[in-house]
């Protein structure tokens, strides 16, 4: 299409639109990549795989005596009333609209969106003296 434009006359000017060729890419050439860390540029050691990485099994632990009991309690209370469907349907039912009811009250206000803050300079007046 860009082709047929090109070719064909201007209708606004009345002059051939010159068409440009395009330049050939170049191949990428390749280029050897080098990871350094620490002072003997080692960036992954093998023989000391902990110091590397860290420790992952810390966070392997499978047992349940991973959170302190009064923890425990205080989440398993706090989303009980969650716990169905229908009362967690209802739960973003209610607090979507909200959410968005305190944004648009106090949020835009704080965020000083345009619309709330009105015009910061003075109309400049038109040819005849109107805006």
């Amino acid at each position: 299409m860009a082709f047929c434009i090109a070719s064909s006359t201007s209708t606004f000017v009345g002059a051939k639109v010159a068409v440009r060729a395009k330049a050939a890419r170049r191949t990428a050439r390749a280029v050897q990549t080098n990871a350094k860390y620490g002072d003997e540029s080692v960036y992954f050691d093998l023989g000391d795989v902990e110091s590397t990485t860290g420790s992952w099994d810390v966070y392997g632990v499978e047992s349940k005596a991973r959170y302190p009991d009064q923890q425990e309690k205080f989440f398993e209370q706090a989303a009980q009333g969650l716990g169905r469907r229908e009362a967690m349907y209802s739960f973003l039912a209610l607090a979507g609209p909200a959410a968005c009811l305190v944004f648009g009250a106090k949020g835009s206000k704080d965020a000083k969106l345009p619309i709330t803050v009105g015009p910061q300079k003075e109309p400049q007046l038109g040819p005849r003296d109107r805006l």
